[in-house]
């Protein structure tokens, strides 16, 4: 196996502990925990912009409770449900189903459809159900009226008191809205949110999710030949703090690669890739746009530009500093 391609499996198979990751994974677990040990139901939902990180935390979460065969019968304490769009009254039980990775008949009611989940989650030995992309049933377009939804699931975790874990970007919070029932039987959100530039301990925190890939590049022959400071900056230009959108971007790094010796990259390269990537960050300020500013520092406020323009498309109010942070308003 070449170099680079040693490069890019290790860069797409980077998980980075970061710790706004870190702060939403270990109550999680715990959550999940305390439902396999037969804790009451619980129903928690984790809000956050696209490309924050909220499929990672998914990823982590399945890994750290696989599914097992237990005197030759399958276990799957904790499911994974894709949320499928647009959404039907039907399609949310046989979004279940598929999951479990049964086949879905055809020409049934969706009472009927519900009791056949019930049934097979209760079989699986489910305890635990995360609904990936849980926002798709508040989209223009979904087919369950937002307060219908929010019964299901009410329902849902009643049957087999089971937890549920509802991941989406900011408008999931209507399914709440919607449903006083379901909301105050909810735990306050999970806010997963992109690291803000105007708070030191979350600029340190990005620092080190760049330099984490910055040091894969290195040890393959493939060291990058920004100063760290410089690079670190770029990448929150092109990011606004999104860690998606900064695995993205080192991703297509690695993978402009593919058929080259170990070499140093240049801002050049770095240019190439994040043009090649949807960015995220200031459209005024954009990131590996001027080479003469590998030796300039950049100003704070074109960093906060593009933490803001993340907010903004996503419905999100930029949030004041509070004083314990030490950051600058």
């Amino acid at each position: 196996m070449t170099p680079a391609k040693q490069l890019r499996i290790a860069i797409e198979n980077c998980e980075l502990p970061h710790p706004l990751f870190l702060k939403q994974l270990k109550p999680l677990c715990q959550r999940i925990d305390d439902a396999l040990d037969g804790a009451a139901s619980r129903i928690e939902h984790v809000v956050g912009p696209s490309r924050v990180g909220k499929s990672m935390l998914i990823r982590a979460l399945r890994r750290d409770f696989p599914e097992a065969k237990v005197e030759g019968r399958r276990r799957v304490p904790v499911l994974v449900v894709p949320v499928p769009t647009p959404v039907s009254p039907l399609l949310l039980p046989s979004s279940v189903l598929t999951a479990l990775g049964l086949p879905v008949q055809r020409n049934i009611t969706s009472g009927a459809m519900g009791n056949r989940m019930l049934d097979q989650l209760k079989l699986a030995g489910t305890r635990v159900v995360l609904f990936e992309e849980a926002s798709h049933l508040v989209e223009l377009g979904a087919r369950v009226p937002p307060r219908a939804a929010g019964d299901w699931f009410k329902a849902l975790a009643d049957s087999l008191n089971l937890t549920l874990l509802l991941f989406g970007v900011p408008r999931l919070e209507r399914l709440f809205e919607h449903n006083e029932q379901l909301r105050m039987r909810a735990s306050a959100p999970r806010w997963l949110m992109p690291y803000d530039s105007r708070i030191p301990d979350n600029l340190q925190a990005f620092h080190g999710c760049v330099a984490t890939y910055a040091n894969l590049f290195r040890e393959s022959g493939f060291p990058i030949e920004l100063p760290a400071r410089v690079l670190t900056y770029q990448c929150y230009l092109l990011t606004g703090g999104l860690i998606g959108v900064l695995s993205r971007f080192m991703q297509e790094l690695a993978s402009q690669l593919a058929y080259e010796s170990p070499r140093m990259l240049t801002f050049a390269d770095c240019q190439s890739a994040a043009r090649a990537i949807e960015a995220a960050g200031s459209r005024h300020c954009r990131a590996f746009e001027r080479p003469e500013e590998v030796q300039a520092d950049i100003a704070p406020a074109a960093l906060h530009q593009a933490f803001v323009q993340v907010m903004h498309d996503n419905d999100l109010s930029v949030p004041l500093i509070p004083e314990w942070a030490g950051g600058v308003q």
